[in-house]
């Protein structure tokens, strides 16, 4: 089975990724992508986020429960791995010139671009380089964590990669401040390519702590963050609540909570499979 495309944010148009969801939930041990973010404090209710430095605020919410059994994966795919045989050439990163991209940002460019072909261990490689490189770039870190969390073409380590999620997150909130405080219809441009690359981090901080991938498992927490991207508009985190709130996983159960999540995702073009209830009048 060749990898699902890739979801990366709008900071990277030259890069065209598919926003459909792909072909299995989140419960595999597998996930990806999303966009869009600005601060947003958790609810009272919810457990804040910890071992994190980033704090988020959000509009008041409610919680909820639902099933995702039956639905398409919006971000959670995991490409085959490659296997390299003895006779396959080495792999070889060509250097980026000296251009308007940084190396980070060329790397990132190239890592997606063996992605999409299958060529993980050269993708792997370029991830890490983009994380790396210059201090790195934001969607390469969360790249390079995601890579590193399964096993994309390197050895597998779930808490390394969770340790680079978390930083892309952290150096998003950063970026996003930065850019807050300089003010001006340029930093506006950049906040919002900020915003959508912390929204890629923010939901794969969540599978992180939902599934125990890295990190203790806390479906409570991993909830948490679901909601803070769900709000943000976020489709494939809306589905993922929507499904929490309707099967009382993290969450209380609330069917018609749900169904309101469910609709908004699906609005978004998440796959409606299994999903014919959300639109019943009790649970408008």
């Amino acid at each position: 089975m060749a990898p699902s495309p890739l979801r990366t944010s709008q900071s990277h148009p030259e890069i065209t990724l598919s926003r459909r969801p792909p072909s299995f939930r989140p419960d595999s041990p597998a996930s990806l992508y999303s966009d869009a973010y600005s601060f947003y404090q958790l609810d009272s209710a919810s457990p804040s986020p910890s071992g994190t430095q980033f704090k988020l605020d959000s509009p008041g919410g409610s919680s909820g429960a639902d099933s995702r059994s039956n639905q398409t994966s919006t971000r959670s795919h995991t490409p085959t791995s490659t296997n390299h045989t003895a006779g396959r050439p080495p792999v070889v990163v060509i250097d980026p010139p000296q251009e308007s991209k940084s190396k980070a940002e060329h790397y990132l460019q190239l890592g997606i671009k063996h992605h999409e072909a299958n060529r993980l261990q050269e993708s792997a490689l370029c991830f890490e380089k983009s994380a790396k490189e210059g201090g790195g770039c934001g969607v390469g870190m969360l790249m390079w964590g995601l890579t590193l969390r399964h096993g994309w073409g390197c050895r597998k380590d779930e808490k390394g990669g969770f340790t680079w999620v978390r930083k892309a997150a952290e150096g998003a909130v950063a970026d996003l401040e930065r850019a807050r405080r300089s003010g001006g219809s340029s930093d506006l441009e950049e906040r919002g390519m900020v915003k959508a690359e912390l929204v890629l981090a923010i939901y794969e901080v969540g599978q992180c702590f939902f599934h125990g991938w890295g990190v203790a498992k806390d479906q409570k927490m991993g909830v948490s963050y679901y909601r803070v991207a769900a709000r943000l508009g976020d489709a494939d985190a809306q589905g993922d609540l929507g499904f929490c709130l309707a099967n009382g996983k993290g969450c209380k159960k609330d069917r018609k909570e749900a169904a309101k999540w469910y609709r908004a995702a699906v609005a978004q073009g998440y796959s409606d499979v299994g999903l014919a209830w959300i639109h019943k009048e009790k649970f408008q």
